[in-house]
């Protein structure tokens, strides 16, 4: 733990995450990094999320819900009613919070900070976005969103809370995007740590055995939702195509919901070599990337870098990456197998990767290495240190007659 804290040691902040808390999935386990850090560095923190997911403890960590008329049980992943549900009870809550006074800055995660927008700048409360995605890049892919003027609407309201927010801190790659919009933001990208547990090979081998994978079969691994903006689809296409030229390849798919995970095992019962499973805890997922000869990142349609890609390169095991603006902030040619995002290059690359037993070697190590080097725990938690430190200076300073 570093010595350095944040301010004082009375420092108090409000977290909102428009989301379920915990779940082992992206926002939420980036969530628990962030709040991780601040309790290291001495600040107490009350994160205002969904009232779905369950508690962790950390110390000086508070976890309050808004509340759920409706007995919701659970929020899919992106748009849908029940996260306009849970959005209106979660303003009223954060409103109510933010009314007391009593907290030094708010750390206002994706939506949370349009609220944060409205709501903070009444009452001199300061916030910082934590900026995942870009919202309207991100809510053009559903068709009640597309239209020209509604983009237009939603970008005035996305320049609107970067321009009120204290700093910005977003996903590696969408710094330019920010600066665009509003060039005099304060803007810093997320320096996220690796996980990288050390994993018994021989768990790796009955996970193998467990699966029905035969000893000579080379896996690739999938792990993570099954939106489409994945790139399942473009994924299994591909497959398909590789083992043409490579019968040794066998797919691993972690990660499809129970409904997912039904259909998608009925249309995979005919292919022995395709083996999709239901989501996992992420303590447990290791021992899936262990089992792997190569780790697949085949996204299609977003321009944030999935948290998973810090994990998957400090693992050292040989990545296979679609080109474009989700893996390219930290990917090329040097780290990772690189394709275009077409079933027929990303069979060739796949199968250029089995070809290549020494360049998969030199590519698993060079990102391990580059891992090591940036994406240390300290590293983050040093992050997270100046970037407070920075917001609450500048605060103070504006509240001096």
């Amino acid at each position: 733990m570093l010595k350095a804290g944040i301010a004082n040691n009375f420092t108090r902040i409000l977290l909102v995450t428009p989301q379920p808390f915990y779940e082992d999935r992206g926002t939420p386990i980036a969530i628990r990094y962030v709040a991780q850090a601040l309790s290291e560095l001495g600040a107490f923190v009350d994160i205002l999320a969904f009232p779905v997911g369950r508690s962790v403890t950390i110390p000086r960590v508070t976890i309050m819900r808004c509340a759920n008329p409706l007995r919701l049980k659970q929020v899919p992943v992106g748009f849908s009613w029940r996260k306009i549900v849970l959005d209106a009870t979660l303003w009223q809550a954060f409103r109510r919070l933010v009314n007391s006074g009593k907290y030094h800055i708010v750390h206002a995660v994706e939506d949370a900070a349009y609220m944060a927008s409205a709501i903070c700048p009444s009452v001199g409360q300061p916030f910082i976005y934590d900026m995942a995605s870009a919202i309207p890049v991100e809510l053009k892919r559903n068709a009640l969103f597309a239209s020209g003027l509604i983009q237009r609407l939603l970008s005035v309201a996305e320049r609107r809370v970067i321009s009120n927010a204290r700093r910005v801190v977003c996903s590696s790659g969408l710094a330019d995007y920010v600066s665009h919009q509003v060039p005099e933001a304060h803007v810093r990208e997320w320096p996220y740590p690796a996980y990288a547990e050390h994993i018994d090979r021989y768990r790796a081998l009955d996970l193998r055995k467990e699966l029905g994978i035969r000893f000579n079969q080379r896996v690739i691994l999938y792990s993570g939702n099954f939106a489409a903006y994945q790139g399942i689809e473009l994924l299994l296409e591909a497959f398909q195509l590789a083992r043409r030229t490579c019968p040794e390849l066998a797919l691993v798919c972690v990660g499809a919901t129970d409904k997912e995970f039904a259909a998608r095992s009925a249309a995979s019962a005919a292919d022995e070599q395709v083996f999709v499973l239901r989501r996992q805890p992420r303590r447990l997922i290791p021992v899936y990337m262990e089992l792997a000869d190569f780790l697949v990142l085949p996204r299609v349609a977003t321009d944030n870098v999935p948290l998973k890609l810090f994990d998957y390169m400090a693992s050292g095991t040989p990545i296979i990456a679609t080109r474009g603006p989700a893996h390219e902030p930290l990917l090329d040619e040097s780290r990772a197998f690189m394709s275009d995002p077409t079933a027929e290059a990303l069979s060739a690359t796949l199968v250029d990767a089995c070809a290549s037993r020494e360049r998969s070697e030199a590519l698993g190590r060079a990102a391990r290495s580059y891992a090591r080097e940036y994406f240390s725990w300290n590293r983050f938690v040093d992050f997270v240190r100046t970037t407070y430190n920075d917001a609450l200076r500048e605060t103070s300073e504006l509240r001096r007659p």
